[in-house]
């Protein structure tokens, strides 16, 4: 399991690490991509050497995380374009990097420094865990370092399960029967909607600068929602919590669905339930999204005329039910197939497969 604590932190010789770390950075990406390779030995070979000479005051084991950084971003992009991020930064590993008692120890352009960390209240529960790595970022004028904790953790295996569905109208529906609608979140979003319009139509600097604000404080909002549902959720007394895979929802269906979806901070709450349930040593599994709001929960029917906006009635077996809660006890049933299918046990001889039955499992309803 891993935590990241954001630190403000100022100190000169950081800020300028970070300016050649960069630099760096950018002359990796365009030999990658004037080689076009994000081999790691190729880029090391074609990079080391002049690096070396261009910033003879950057420590090797900082020259080696750069390599690597390139790497993996000209990788990610598949040399389609230059991975060129949107503020300035270092990674920092365990050669270049340890935190204990409060000290942080890190390489600089002027050899190691060390600095007294005051970590937040709210930090004191990772007091036990280990810190290894980190990033210090330029952002906006100011330095801050990303410190990573991580713990080791024993998932027990989950004998409940619970189906959310993540919508527009609802924000959240678990297959308990809870309902988490968007109400009040739509109120606040449209004020905010209706203020951002009249500022952009202004035009002027300082409208501009208000929207930024704007822009920040709903966001702020929308993060605070979400942490306070995920929370409520993670604490619900099931083992495993089912989740849709909702990376490609297509937007071809028209201006004001991509507005609403636009709006909607579904990755960001799905994301928030992963590491919440994780801190109780929960399970989180995703499914495939397809067919969830179409098929029947009590006889598997699937059928889209099963569905007719907000109701679901079963045209094969008669069942009637809220759309959305048919939906997230669809969820929590696939969750179970699927974790039923990942526990396959393998076994030595091709005689026999124990797998663990779903049927003994228990779903939320």
């Amino acid at each position: 399991m891993q935590r990241t604590i954001k630190i403000k932190i100022e100190n000169e010789d950081l800020r300028e690490t970070a300016e050649q770390y960069f630099k760096a950075y950018c002359f990796c990406i365009d030999k990658g991509m004037e080689l076009h390779t994000s081999n790691k030995k190729k880029i090391h070979n074609a990079t080391y050497f002049q690096l070396r000479k261009i910033h003879p005051n950057l420590p090797s084991a900082l020259l080696q995380t750069i390599r690597d950084v390139a790497c993996e971003n000209l990788k990610a992009v598949k040399l389609e374009s230059k991975p060129i991020p949107k503020n300035k930064f270092i990674r920092y590993d365990k050669r270049t990097f340890s935190y204990k008692n409060g000290i942080v120890s890190i390489s600089t352009i002027n050899g190691r420094q060390k600095f007294q960390i005051n970590l937040p209240k709210f930090a004191d529960k990772y007091s036990e865990w280990n810190c290894k790595a980190g990033t210090v970022v330029l952002r906006n004028g100011q330095t801050w370092m990303n410190m990573i904790f991580n713990k080791d953790i024993e998932m027990k295996e989950p004998k409940t399960f619970l189906g959310i569905d993540r919508g527009i109208k609802n924000i959240a529906v678990c297959s308990d029967n809870e309902f988490y609608n968007s109400k009040r979140l739509k109120s606040i979003k449209g004020k905010y909607k209706h203020m951002k319009s009249e500022l952009q139509s202004k035009g002027t600097r300082s409208a501009m600068r208000k929207l930024k604000k704007l822009s920040g404080r709903e966001r702020r909002f929308v993060r605070d929602v979400n942490h306070c549902l995920s929370k409520e959720i993670a604490n619900k007394p099931y083992d495993c919590f089912v989740l849709e895979d909702l990376k490609k929802i297509p937007r071809n269906k028209g201006k004001r669905f991509n507005g609403k979806l636009g709006n909607w901070s579904y990755n960001e709450l799905g994301r928030f339930v992963e590491y919440k349930t994780e801190e109780h040593g929960k399970m989180t599994i995703k499914i495939d999204p397809r067919h969830t709001s179409q098929m029947c929960s009590n006889c598997n029917h699937t059928e889209r005329s099963n569905r007719k906006g907000r109701q679901f009635k079963c045209r094969k077996c008669g069942f009637e039910l809220d759309a959305d809660l048919n939906a997230s006890r669809n969820i929590a049933n696939l969750g179970i197939s699927q974790f039923g299918r990942l526990n396959v046990i393998q076994p030595n001889v091709a005689t026999e497969m124990l797998v663990t039955s779903p049927h003994s499992l228990e779903v939320g309803r």
